[in-house]
């Protein structure tokens, strides 16, 4: 069996939440899968574990994050006595602290996730802490090069560390929810927690540009987070009440409602290392590539990786090129459709989940 620990993990949303419980529901069509998962909100976590029944095993683990992280390894250690455990996947070095040790002693790989936030720190003990940590894995798996750059600072066996994009989902095979209205055309996109290094208000005041020569033109700002009261104030004080549309946390019905009518996705990050935050790969460029829309986004992190320039988007320099970009691309409809048409056909063959699966069970089978 394999046994998934993680604290990002469905009904919470995020980049890391997708990533982990596709990887655990891809996993659970070939081998059985069990999920030690934190508890986010009870009745949408039950809805979330009910209907993924069939394919993975979901344990819950609530309270204070203390005696919560404590009752996940105090269960863990009852599947060691079974010596089942094929293999231990964990979300990040977090999730593996406390049971590192009696893994090794019981030869149990442990393959750990990297996605770039959680290995920054300002701290000298909390680098060592995760330093040795990695170092006691069988393999680091990280989501993109820029990432796996970061891990080789911190681990010294180059080789442990393999490479594997995360895949996407592709939500065209499912219904739309029509509930969100899309106004105004085009439509600009960001999906994504509303937080500064996601460069929302950058796109905002390309909007505000922009609005002169496309006068129904229509930014949707899509998720929630600490920056979204400063976004709003921009939008009032700016008179863009009729070109922004807030639409807070999507599912993946109402998702796909939204990529059916955009034209762009725009998520042009911030460099935020400094505060131990940066974009390490970038997932929603690819759920967007499905439909065919191209990115623009920013030359920080791994998002090069997730777009490429000139090919499935532009890569900006610097957030003073952003209107440009954007404008560029609005006037121009051919490269648009022809930027479109790359970012699709690249996402329908390298990331699909039944795809990526395969990446991850060889870094396994190794």
């Amino acid at each position: 069996m394999y046994i998934i620990l993680t604290q990002c993990f469905p009904s919470r949303f995020g980049g890391i939440e997708s990533l982990v419980s596709n990887l655990a529901l891809n996993l659970g069509k070939k081998n059985n899968t069990i999920v030690f998962a934190d508890q986010h909100h009870i009745l949408r976590d039950s809805i979330y574990d009910n209907q993924n029944k069939d394919l993975i095993s979901i344990r819950r683990f609530g309270g204070i994050k203390f005696f919560r992280r404590r009752k996940k390894i105090k269960e863990l250690k009852l599947f060691i006595q079974s010596q089942k455990i094929e293999c231990v996947i964990a979300d990040t070095w977090k999730s593996i602290e406390l049971c590192i040790e009696d893994l090794n002693a019981n030869n149990i790989p442990v393959i750990c996730l990297a996605h770039g936030n959680e290995l920054f720190s300002n701290n000298a003990h909390k680098t060592e802490r995760i330093s040795s940590i990695l170092n006691k894995t069988s393999i680091i798996i990280a989501n993109s090069n820029f990432t796996a750059d970061l891990v080789k600072q911190l681990v010294g066996k180059k080789e442990k560390i393999k490479v594997v994009y995360p895949g996407a989902i592709d939500l065209r095979s499912i219904e739309p929810d029509t509930s969100i209205q899309i106004k105004g055309k085009p439509n600009l996109l960001t999906l994504s927690r509303l937080e500064k290094r996601k460069g929302h208000i950058f796109i905002l005041q390309a909007v505000k540009r922009l609005k002169k020569q496309f006068p129904n033109i229509n930014y949707i700002i899509a998720g929630e987070g600490s920056e979204k009261n400063t976004l709003q104030q921009f939008v009032k004080k700016n008179d863009l009440s009729n070109n922004v549309s807030f639409v807070g946390i999507v599912n993946n019905q109402q998702k796909r409602q939204l990529f059916e009518h955009s034209t762009l996705m725009v998520m042009p990050t911030l460099d935020e290392r400094q505060n131990r935050s940066i974009e390490g790969f970038g997932i929603a460029y690819l759920e967007a590539a499905f439909f065919g829309i191209p990115s623009v986004a920013s030359k920080v992190g791994g998002t090069p990786e997730a777009v490429l320039h000139e090919n499935t988007g532009i890569i900006i320099d610097s957030h003073s090129q952003l209107f440009e970009a954007l404008n560029d691309l609005l006037v121009d409809n051919n490269k648009l459709i022809n930027l479109g048409d790359n970012a699709k056909k690249r996402a329908e063959k390298l990331f699909t989940w039944d795809k990526v699966v395969n990446n991850y069970l060889s870094a396994l089978e190794n």
